[in-house]
């Protein structure tokens, strides 16, 4: 499974311990539950009207939670299979997705949702470490952008940043597969 985790000093169930920091020590995510996704093109709704061909080839697809965060997959992508699967393969929690979560049957590289895709985490802010206040200055900013690049840069995926904007908080970067 791709556990994809921005780094935070908040108490929560860690994914990855990547190497500290003075801001924080742990990727974390909050306990999991059940976040109702969104998708782009059509909704949800929408999907489940398409005929199979059309479904088969859907183009520029994306799944999102509110407030969370978004997965597109460019080109098309085809979901014939996936449909009724979509919460139990792609799970969001706050600053992190997974895509193709242990006991998911997941597909070769370049088929179904295992293929490149434009990851995007929002609320990935730096947070000092005893109050949990986000941190503003240009220092602690600076810091925490290469913290995210170096996490990428770890990982056992191919990811690429791309972008990290430090007033929102908004975190983006490629992945080749999950």
């Amino acid at each position: 499974a791709r556990r994809l985790a921005a780094p935070t000093p908040t108490p929560a169930r860690a994914l990855v311990t990547p190497a500290g920091s003075r801001h924080g020590a742990v990727a974390a995510t909050s306990p999991a539950q059940p976040v109702a996704l969104q998708t782009k093109p059509y909704s949800r709704a929408e999907l489940e009207l398409l005929p199979p061909h059309a479904l088969g080839a859907v183009q520029d697809f994306e799944v999102g939670a509110p407030g969370i965060g978004s997965v597109l997959w460019a080109g098309c992508t085809d979901l014939r299979l996936l449909l009724h699967e979509l919460p139990r393969l792609v799970i969001f929690a706050p600053r992190a997705v997974e895509v193709y979560p242990d006991g998911c049957r997941k597909p070769a590289v370049g088929h179904e949702l295992n293929k490149r895709a434009m990851v995007s985490l929002l609320s990935v802010l730096p947070l000092h470490k005893r109050t949990g206040q986000a941190l503003t200055d240009e220092r602690s900013c600076a810091l925490f952008e290469e913290k995210l690049r170096r996490k990428l840069a770890a990982s056992d995926t191919r990811a690429e940043h791309i972008s990290w904007d430090k007033h929102s908080g908004k975190w983006t970067f490629s992945v080749d597969h999950f």
